[in-house]
């Protein structure tokens, strides 16, 4: 596991808005590879901008006592200059992507693919399944239950 994950988790959690990635035990421990490759796939395509957003979020999330993750500490981080960089804004903005939908977009406009669509966040909170995904085998549609 990388190093930067756990504050990847915390500062993913703080953009999405959805605090059960780190707040609760169990969805931490499965969302924790997911954030791996997720944190892989990203500082891959932002070398520079991804890991000034890390900074600016560690110095928050460093505070003693630690920072509740709330909008809070979404508005302090807000308020950080690197926010202030397009750049960092933009690398923000598809941190969001990438855990909603498993995609993300890069500078040039193309699409990279995050690799965890089933897993995007997007689908319990539309109440749906995944389109076009199943954990069934192929043709498990023509044999009744």
């Amino acid at each position: 596991m990388d190093p930067q994950t756990p504050a990847f988790m915390e500062l993913s959690a703080l953009l999405t808005g959805f605090y059960r990635i780190v707040n609760d035990p169990e969805d931490k421990q499965l969302n924790q590879s997911t954030a791996d490759e997720y944190l892989r796939r990203l500082k891959g395509e932002f070398p520079v901008p991804l890991p000034k957003l890390l900074a600016a979020y560690d110095r928050l999330a460093s505070a003693i006592p630690k920072p509740a993750i709330d909008d809070v500490l979404l508005g302090k981080l807000r308020a950080e200059p690197e926010f202030a960089d397009p750049d960092v804004l933009f690398v923000a903005k598809q941190i969001v992507n990438i855990w909603y939908f498993s995609q993300f977009n890069i500078a040039s406009g193309s699409t990279v693919d995050g690799g965890f669509y089933e897993r995007g966040l997007v689908w319990p909170i539309i109440k749906a399944h995944p389109t076009g995904y199943s954990d069934q085998p192929f043709a498990y549609w023509t044999k009744k239950p």
